[in-house]
């Protein structure tokens, strides 16, 4: 997976439920595995399709209006595009599966099962072009500042935290913006000097075998 790039999307949807609502808007980043700099990128509005519905409310909630969706790409051409797209960016690699994107964003889950299901309907499998595993930078924000449980943790709350500005929240590709630098945002702290220091420094300290068993019990 080390040779893998990042794949951070955003799906804007006519509503929460993937088997009642189509995606309305889809974009997607493409970061190479080290410098996480960005190698590709791709967006789209898209038509309902499969008869599923787009709420009101939904709109409201987003930065898609219906005219952004009548004049987007219908679903055929829709799987066609992320299909290639995903397919071209994967890593070459010896075994196929070693070369999927690993998927990254802010309460990702949601847009997965959206793109899941929305592939699915032309028996293209998503998992194929991207690993089942995450990365989830709204997890990433409770791990770092959810400390009594009642911190609001959405994307545009988040990237205040961290110093990033966010305009226009809920188009697709602005939101995929601010979280490719949230998560570098949080890459860069994982893979900081001291954090490694204080890593190896623990691992140096931390009995083992015997030592850590009569650690254990004189305690």
């Amino acid at each position: 997976m080390i040779k893998s790039n990042y794949l951070l999307f955003d799906c804007e949807t006519g509503g929460l439920d993937w088997e009642k609502n189509p995606i309305t808007e889809f974009a997607a980043i493409i970061l190479e595995p080290y410098k996480l700099t960005e190698i590709a990128r791709w967006s789209t509005f898209v038509k309902p399709y499969n008869n599923l519905v787009i709420d009101q409310e939904s709109l409201k909630r987003t930065m898609v209006s219906m005219t952004d969706v009548k004049r987007g790409m219908d679903i055929k051409d829709f799987q066609k595009g992320l299909k290639g797209f995903l397919k071209e960016n994967q890593v070459k690699t010896r075994f196929k599966d070693a070369g999927r994107l690993v998927p990254v964003g802010h309460n990702v889950k949601f847009d997965i099962g959206f793109c899941t299901y929305a592939l699915a309907l032309a028996n293209i499998s998503w998992n194929e072009f991207v690993y089942e595993n995450h990365i989830d930078t709204e997890t990433l924000s409770k791990m770092t500042w959810g400390l009594t449980g009642e911190e609001k943790l959405k994307l545009g709350f988040c990237c205040e935290r961290a110093g990033i500005d966010l305009t226009d929240a809920h188009g697709a590709m602005n939101d995929t913006e601010a979280t490719a630098d949230l998560f570098r945002f949080f890459t860069k702290r994982l893979r900081s000097k001291k954090v490694v220091a204080d890593a190896q420094t623990e691992k140096k300290e931390r009995p083992k075998g015997q030592e850590f068993f009569e650690f254990k019990c004189g305690k």
